[in-house]
C-alpha cells in the first residue's frame, strides 16, 4: 500500500493542476504540460507495467471534465508511456540533456495528439501557439527540475549566492 500513496499524490496534483494551477502557470497560450512530463518521469524511473497503468489512470484524471474524450487521453498517455519505456531503454539517461529531450519530445507529441483530440478545427494555428510553445515551456521547467534533481542546484548553493 505505501508504494501506491507517491502514485495517488501524482494523481492528485494532476487534477490539481487541471483545475486551478493551469490557468494561473499559463503564459500567453503556453501551458506546462504536468501530465505528460508526469507520465514520462514514471516511464524513465520505474517499469513498464507501472508507466503504462500510470498513464492510463492519468489519462482518465487529465480528461475528468470530458466525460467523451476519457478514452482518447486514457489511451494517449498509456502510449506515450510504453513508447517512453521504450525508448529510455535505447537512450543514455546519465546525461540530463537526454532527459530534458525525451521528455520535451514526449510533450510535444502529446500535445500534437491532443490537439487533433480536442480542437482538429484550428489545428495548424494551435500547433504553434498551443503545442511547440508549451512543449518549450514544460521543456524549461524540466530542465530546472532535472538540475535540482541531480545535485546541480541546491538551495545552499542558491542560498550562498545571497
Amino acid at each position: 500500500m505505501t508504494r501506491l500513496i507517491p502514485y495517488l499524490l501524482y494523481l492528485l496534483l494532476v487534477g490539481l493542476h487541471q483545475v486551478i494551477l493551469k490557468d494561473v502557470t499559463m503564459i500567453y497560450n503556453a501551458t506546462i504540460n504536468l501530465p505528460a512530463f508526469l507520465v514520462l518521469a514514471i516511464a524513465i524511473y520505474k517499469s513498464e507495467t507501472s508507466s503504462i497503468w500510470f498513464g492510463f489512470l492519468v489519462g482518465v484524471v487529465m480528461a475528468g471534465g470530458m466525460h467523451y474524450r476519457i478514452g482518447w487521453h486514457a489511451l494517449i498517455l498509456a502510449s506515450l508511456a510504453l513508447a517512453a519505456f521504450h525508448y529510455r531503454q535505447r537512450l543514455n539517461l546519465d546525461s540530463m540533456y537526454s532527459r530534458v529531450m525525451l521528455i520535451s519530445g514526449g510533450v510535444f507529441v502529446h500535445n500534437i495528439l491532443s490537439l487533433v483530440v480536442n480542437q482538429p478545427d484550428a489545428f495548424i494555428y494551435q500547433l504553434w501557439s498551443n503545442a511547440l510553445l508549451g512543449a518549450v515551456y514544460t521543456a524549461l521547467v524540466v530542465w530546472v527540475f532535472f538540475l535540482f534533481k541531480d545535485g546541480k542546484i541546491t538551495f545552499q548553493k542558491f542560498k550562498a549566492i545571497f
